[in-house]
């Protein structure tokens, strides 16, 4: 999931077009969505757990993007 964060942040408009950035984050977004609230702040935590392991740059960012862009710490409204 943090490969494809980090290539969508990454990608120029001549690489990946927005529309098509949209389209790859669906269904991850879908999944996400699907989880209870405990199980997606469990995964919040493992996304922040292994970006603090990581030096700083891209892919530590990519990491910590993951649960605020696919509002894994949101509670269930």
């Amino acid at each position: 999931m943090a490969h494809l964060v980090a290539a969508v942040d990454t990608s120029t408009d001549e690489e990946a077009s927005p529309d098509a950035a949209s389209r790859w984050m669906e269904y991850p977004a879908y999944l996400f969505d699907r989880l209870g609230a405990e199980d997606r702040h469990r995964l919040a935590d493992l996304f922040l757990e292994g970006a603090l392991k990581e030096p700083e740059g891209p892919w530590r960012d990519a990491l910590l993007a993951v649960p605020d862009g696919f509002g894994l710490d949101e509670d269930e409204g």
